[in-house]
């Protein structure tokens, strides 16, 4: 992702996503409780927990490197990935807009029967950071959230989607994620205090 022109990469994290959630959401709450591992990016110190174990994917694109970690629910899929771009200016923002549209395209894109979009996008600041988010709806009952930050050299993206009759779920486990990122420069938690593993 380039911090002016839309992201490829936030494509192929939503593609990875959709791929995970594709065919396979779960339907009922036959599932049990998912264990929550903490996750660190090695390369920023940024943690998260994360509701299962993820898979990782690590890629540059167009000399932006990028981390992707996406663990599989019993609902779908839930990720989240940090961006940066060596020795580039932290004061230049992320192309936030560009990135929500790229991660709906790609998300479409490995599974054109979702219809997915975006609604209700709204922006705010948090923690000194600039954040877009929006809740995610689709065909067949998709369900979501999806958070994009400008964090200065990195940009940090969360995103869910599940079925709708898991709907609690996947608004509480996208809540619990968000309050369980820690920056370390920042010293404090994106929101709130960090997740409890169970």
């Amino acid at each position: 992702m380039t911090r002016l022109s839309t992201s490829r990469r936030l494509a192929l994290l939503a593609a990875s996503t959709a791929v995970l959630t594709g065919g396979a959401l779960a339907h009922g709450s036959a599932f049990a409780a998912a264990q929550w591992n903490k996750i660190t990016d090695a390369p920023s110190g940024i943690s998260v927990q994360l509701p299962g174990k993820p898979q990782v994917h690590k890629t540059t694109d167009n000399g932006v490197n990028c981390r992707d970690y996406v663990a599989t629910t019993g609902y779908g899929a839930m990720g989240f990935s940090v961006f940066d771009e060596p020795g580039s200016d932290p004061a230049k923002p992320w192309d936030l807009k560009g990135g929500l549209k790229g991660a709906v395209d790609g998300y479409n894109s490995a599974d054109p029967s979702t219809a997915l979009r975006s609604t209700d996008v709204h922006d705010g600041t948090e923690h000194g950071d600039h954040y877009l988010e929006a809740k995610l709806v689709g065909a067949h009952g998709r369900t979501g959230h999806i958070r994009l930050v400008d964090h200065g050299r990195q940009a940090i993206m969360v995103m869910n989607v599940g079925t709708g009759d898991q709907r609690r779920t996947v608004d509480r486990d996208y809540r619990q994620v968000l309050h369980s990122i820690h920056a370390p420069d920042h010293g404090t938690p994106q929101r709130g205090a960090p997740a409890v593993a169970t």
